[in-house]
């Protein structure tokens, strides 16, 4: 903990205009982690630094534990990324229902089948996400790749119906892909307008408009009106 923060804080680290070239180290905010249930975990972790001099200071960095968060509060709290960790989070259940009933595998199945629904739950909010503009495409691929790969972790670990690893990445897939072929079309479209604008600013050229006139007909700016230009003299 205290670790990694300080070798933030030396890439940060900057000295002083004085004439003791005093070096200050700025301690960037930390946060730590917890993402599987653990009752023993505090909601701080604590160091007490003391120095050759006695001075001592007591550090303190605050914990987040992922299993007292659920789907609306990560994203009430824009916590987006962390949306999967819903499904991960099933796990300790799971774990609990294999050691206390001797692998029932009806409990089992059911639990796996909850955390199936969790997965449809959560990858459908994090479409509504995107639809929202509150994730952008990468993300939202991000985050329903993780899903998939969660989902699959926990059944084949804990379940027996290897058919529900294809069901989930199928129905993954499915909300993501349409929004692939959109963007895909988007892309066309904005190659297809900017062929067509060199190519107006090449016959502009060719007929002796000026730069300013070129821009305003085809909104291309000086810079690449200045490279046609070039290549046109080639």
């Amino acid at each position: 903990m205290f670790e990694y923060g300080f070798k933030k804080a030396k890439e940060l680290s900057r000295c002083e205009d004085s004439s003791d070239d005093e070096t200050i180290i700025y301690i960037p905010k930390q946060l730590v982690m917890f993402i599987e249930e653990n009752r023993n975990i505090k909601d701080e972790l604590k160091m007490k630094l003391v120095f050759p001099d006695g001075q001592i200071v007591n550090y303190k960095v605050p914990v987040l534990k992922c299993w007292e968060y659920d789907d609306k509060r990560f994203i009430e709290e824009k916590m987006y990324p962390l949306l999967p960790l819903q499904i991960f989070k099933l796990r300790y259940e799971m774990d609990s229902i294999k050691r206390r009933s001797n692998g029932d595998k009806n409990k089992l199945n059911e639990a796996i089948l909850n955390a199936k629904e969790l997965a449809q739950i959560v990858a459908n909010e994090s479409k509504f996400l995107y639809d929202e503009k509150k994730i952008d495409g990468e993300d939202l691929h991000k985050i329903l790749l993780a899903i998939g790969n969660l989902f699959e972790y926990l059944n084949d670990k804990y379940g027996d119906d290897k058919k529900l690893n294809e069901e989930v990445m199928n129905m993954t897939k499915t909300l993501y892909d349409p929004e692939v072929e959109k963007r895909g079309i988007e892309k066309g479209i904005e190659k297809g307008e900017e062929k067509k604008a060199i190519e107006t600013a090449r016959i502009a050229i060719k007929k002796g408009l000026n730069d300013d006139l070129i821009s305003e007909l085809t909104g291309l700016s000086f810079e690449e009106i200045k490279r046609i230009r070039q290549s046109a003299s080639h």
